[in-house]
């Protein structure tokens, strides 16, 4: 029984990592007001724990328990983005479910991958997928994103973005 659960462990993080982006930053994307209503009963990160996250920029920072977590949920104002954060992460299983959410737009979108790069820093594999979703018409695309590391030293080895690019 033991193994199955080791086997089944990351899978089940990167469900929760992808369940939590898309239940907040996806259905929220267009509504980041509704969202931090939301978010009113999630312990809020204290300005300078946010800093860390939000990297200069204006926003706020959850923390959001669970199970498979804690995860870090961010918005950040001056970006109009939205990104969740998992300390630990494994790559491929959280790739796949990216992919699959986010690479088949629903109607009327059309779904481009806009990045899939890999590169090495300081010997960690650090890889970034985006994907954007485009309507004939449409002011803003929303953009998706998704950088995950092998790093033991980062502050998250899965952080997952969304946001409307112009």
């Amino acid at each position: 029984m033991l193994p199955t659960l080791a086997i089944a462990a990351p899978d089940m993080q990167a469900k929760a990592f992808m369940d939590i982006y898309s239940s907040h930053c996806l259905k929220y994307l267009h509504d980041f007001g509704g969202l931090r209503k939301q978010l009113k009963a999630a312990p809020e990160l204290a300005a300078d724990k946010a800093a860390v996250f939000l990297k200069g920029a204006r926003g706020k920072a959850w923390i959001l328990p669970h199970p498979q977590g804690p995860f870090v949920l961010v918005l950040d104002d001056d970006k109009n983005l939205c990104a969740v954060y998992a300390k630990t992460m494994q790559a491929a299983p959280a790739q796949e479910l990216f992919q699959k959410l986010v690479s088949n737009a629903p109607a009327p979108f059309r779904s481009e991958q806009k990045r899939n790069t890999t590169s090495t820093v300081d010997g960690a594999s650090v890889r970034t997928m985006a994907y954007e979703w485009t309507k004939e018409g449409a002011p803003g695309k929303p953009l998706f994103g998704l950088t995950v590391t092998t790093s033991t030293t980062s502050v998250a080895q899965g952080v997952a973005t969304a946001t409307i690019g112009r």
